[in-house]
């Protein structure tokens, strides 16, 4: 009986030993985790909004949607009604002004399709809710 309830606090001391070291390593990478989300300082949000405020610079841009994802950067374009411009020669822009209000990205995948454009705002909001 001695040997049954030894055996029991041993392997429930075993156990309670390996809980803690779990906790731990999955803190040491959450803690990992946020520091790589930083890039010069900001998080991907900041980041976003920077690239936002600088295509709206464009007049025939009525809003922008923008996900970082590593060094890439989704954007979708809403187009104003009265907008002249070739949507080709816009996304043309749209990558440029995205690449000087970032220099840590490396490429843009722009779009002025509503759908997708849809998809990426929803992207978006949901992503802010989590921070």
């Amino acid at each position: 009986m001695k040997k049954i309830v030894f055996s029991i606090f041993c392997c429930s001391i075993a156990l309670a030993g390996c809980q803690s070291k779990t906790l731990e390593n999955n803190l040491s990478q959450i803690r990992i985790a946020k520091a790589a989300e930083l890039e010069e300082g900001k998080t991907k949000a900041e980041r976003a909004k920077e690239i936002k405020q600088n295509i709206l610079k464009i007049n025939e841009i009525q809003e922008v949607a923008v996900i970082i994802e590593g060094k890439t950067a989704l954007i979708g374009l809403r187009l104003k009604e009265n907008s002249q411009k070739d949507v080709v020669n816009l996304k043309a822009e749209a990558d440029i002004l995205a690449k000087e209000a970032d220099k840590n990205i490396d490429s843009t995948a722009i779009t002025a399709n509503e759908n997708i454009t849809a998809m990426i705002e929803k992207m978006e909001k949901e992503r802010s809710l989590l921070s």
